[in-house]
Parts: C-alpha cells; sequence; structure tokens
C-alpha cells in the first residue's frame, strides 16, 4: 500500500517573463503557494511509528530546500533559466529529490487559480 503525505506553504517572490507577449513581460510579484508530496510506508518502529514522515520535518526539509532560497527574491535573478512556474516548480522538484525527500508531486500554485503540478 502506498501512503503520502503532503505540507503546503507559501512564499513571496517576484518575475518576469521577458519574451512573454503578454502582460507578464513585465515585473510582477506572486504569493506562491507550494504544495509537496512525499510517499512512503508508515515506520512500523520508533518514534515515528504509524508516520511516512513526520508533517513538521518534512515542512522544516522543504522550508531550507526551496522556500528559503526563493522567499523575497527576484527569481530571474536566482535561475539561469526563464522562471515560468512551470520551471520553478522542475527545479523544486530536483532539489527536493537531491536533498533526499522521496517526493512524488510538487505543486506551484501563482493564484487560486492557477497552478503547475510536476509528478514522477
Amino acid at each position: 500500500m502506498k501512503t503520502t503525505i503532503t505540507i503546503s506553504t507559501t512564499f513571496a517572490a517576484a518575475h518576469r517573463l521577458p519574451d512573454h507577449e503578454g502582460k507578464c513581460c513585465r515585473l510582477h510579484g506572486h504569493t506562491y503557494g507550494l504544495e509537496v508530496t512525499v510517499e512512503g510506508t508508515p515506520q512500523q518502529a520508533g518514534p515515528a511509528t504509524g508516520m511516512v514522515m513526520d508533517f513538521e520535518e518534512l515542512r522544516r526539509r522543504v522550508a531550507e530546500l526551496v522556500v528559503e532560497r526563493l522567499d523575497h527574491q527576484l527569481l530571474n535573478e536566482v535561475f539561469d533559466f526563464v522562471p515560468t512556474s512551470e520551471a520553478v516548480a522542475a527545479w523544486a522538484f530536483e532539489r527536493l529529490q537531491e536533498g533526499g525527500l522521496p517526493v512524488v508531486r510538487v505543486r506551484l500554485a501563482e493564484s487560486p487559480n492557477s497552478y503547475v503540478d510536476v509528478t514522477v
């Protein structure tokens, strides 16, 4: 049986999409919503018995690996790629995997009605 847990957090950042033909070519900001889902088998012993991972540990690792790097930044200066939501979500997914988390989904929302999912 597969079990997943998900945490959600936010960060504020600005970006521009230089070659975009719409208004997103201008500098603008978002309060991004970030959801991270990891998958595993609930532990059978120890202080985390019954848990895939402690929610607080997952929240701390996501903050350390992703949020602290992006919060209140101009994303065009952070990345060497055009910081679309799709590209930033893919970067976050890879960074979390490299950080040893069993991530299976990253959802990044620019607004309550617009988001991208990156999955395995």
